[in-house]
């Protein structure tokens, strides 16, 4: 008896105890965090964004329509302008995936239908000109038949020039459906070469620089590219306007490739190197793939040099890639222009109710060659437990400034004073505030819903 008294008097001891410990480990596994802390990783997609990946292309992401508009269509009487031939390409734009224009003006074409490609008023008015015939098996010439090249130095055609100009701003300045404006004008196809088949004289550079100012003047709201065939004027194009990026034809000859920023031929365009962080870079192939295998040229050479240089634009020239060639084509696609990967959303996973704001950090990298140069915003949507949205609170920090490289920022998103208590969701999207373009898509493993993609929750308490 006293035996069994013995025990069970130790285990009305012990076994509280044990109880009362396995509560306290019961307690710490349950535990919540006082933090929400979300992860999202990347996605090997080919990503459409605007203004990036390849211009008028079918087969590879593409939001850009880029055409070559003749002076003569454009201003069939002088101060008559025929602005349809633009405005018929607008139309023809998808606007819901954000498709733009970006154009050149030519004064010549070696591949036009008539004998025009300035008006034929302006030769009429007493401007010089030089007539060629050209065809046969010459690529560059197009069909034989008589066409002219305007004098570039006669002040008659500078003039004029100028008074068209100046009214295609006025007209598309402030049209949002227009990616860039190629400084064209000078040379055959506006490339800013003579066309080899007359005797037209080389302008002076004065005339040269005074076709920038032209440009400048007239779209001073408005993304611009110049070819940097023309060395000689790049320096003070570049020195002109922030707007202005660079456009390179004949990507692929390894000869072409050492002559950029940093040669002796650019030594005199400082920032040439730097021009990607404020505006684009447009590359044009020399020719299809099989021209570039028929010169011993590398096309994964060629590719890399486009990434290396910061490439936001590619014209899809290139005709036909084997398949095995393919995954360069790919990783040109994926990498042009910016690609966002939102990595890291950290926040407080209560707030009281009256709190106003919730600190939120986000971790994020730029994983593209290039960045984003349409006017985009960061902006957080607060939703209620059925998806409709309360309100939205647009971020401090600029995406438009997310070079290549990595961001760990802070955000604070407003939170209305007399919100009910309750469970809430976050959204988060790069938006254009002029409502034009659609959301700048992520390349990570969420899918947007309802206009943003939805990044985290918290409770109101």
């Amino acid at each position: 008896m006293k035996r069994f008294l013995k025990y069970f008097l130790l285990l009305t001891f012990i076994i509280p105890s044990c109880v009362m410990c396995s509560n306290d480990d019961f307690q710490e596994k349950i535990v919540i965090p006082s933090e929400v802390h979300k992860t999202f990783r990347e996605i090997d997609d080919l990503i459409i964004n605007p203004s990036q990946g390849w211009l008028s292309s079918s087969r590879y992401p593409s939001t850009v329509v880029y055409k070559r508009f003749q002076w003569a269509d454009l201003e069939p009487e002088e101060g008559q302008y025929n602005w349809e031939v633009i405005d018929n390409e607008i139309a023809m734009l998808d606007k819901e995936r954000g498709e733009l224009l970006g154009f050149r003006i030519m004064t010549c074409n070696s591949h036009s239908a008539g004998k025009y490609t300035s008006p034929k008023w302006l030769f009429d008015k007493g401007c010089k000109g030089y007539s060629y015939t050209r065809g046969g098996n010459d690529p560059g010439a197009g069909e034989m038949i008589e066409r002219i090249e305007p004098d570039y130095g006669d002040p008659l055609f500078v003039e004029t020039h100028r008074n068209f100009i100046r009214a295609l701003g006025a007209r598309y300045n402030d049209n949002l459906n227009i990616s860039f404006v190629d400084i064209g004008t000078f040379g055959n196809w506006g490339e800013w070469h003579l066309s080899t088949y007359t005797k037209v004289p080389y302008p002076s550079e004065s005339v040269l620089k005074s076709f920038v100012d032209m440009y400048v003047e007239a779209f001073p709201d408005k993304r611009m590219v110049f070819m940097t065939d023309a060395d000689k004027i790049l320096p003070y194009a570049l020195d002109k306007s922030s707007n202005i990026g660079l456009r390179r034809d004949g990507v692929g000859s390894p000869k072409l490739a050492q002559e950029w920023a940093g040669s002796d031929r650019y030594a005199a365009a400082t920032g040439m190197g730097e021009v990607w962080k404020h505006a684009p870079v447009i590359f044009e192939w020399w020719g299809d793939y099989d021209y570039l295998r028929s010169q011993g040229w590398s096309f994964e050479e060629a590719v890399e040099w486009m990434l290396d240089n910061h490439v936001s634009l590619i014209n899809d020239n290139i005709g036909n890639v084997p398949v095995e060639q393919q995954y360069l084509i790919d990783k040109l696609s994926k990498l042009a222009g910016a690609r966002i990967v939102l990595k890291e959303v950290t926040h407080p996973r209560y707030l009281k109710k009256g709190e106003t704001s919730l600190d939120i950090t986000l971790k994020l990298s730029n994983i593209g060659v290039a960045k984003i140069y349409d006017n985009y915003i960061q902006r957080f949507y607060l939703y209620d437990s059925r998806g409709n949205i309360i309100s939205f609170t647009d971020g401090v920090n600029d995406p438009n400034d997310w070079v290549t490289g990595e961001y760990e920022f802070v955000e604070q998103m407003k939170i209305p004073s007399d919100l009910a208590p309750g469970n809430y969701k976050i959204g988060y999207a790069l938006e254009n505030p002029d409502k034009h373009l659609p959301m700048f898509n992520l390349a990570i493993d969420l899918a947007p819903a309802k206009g943003s993609y939805i990044i985290s929750d918290f409770k109101l308490q």
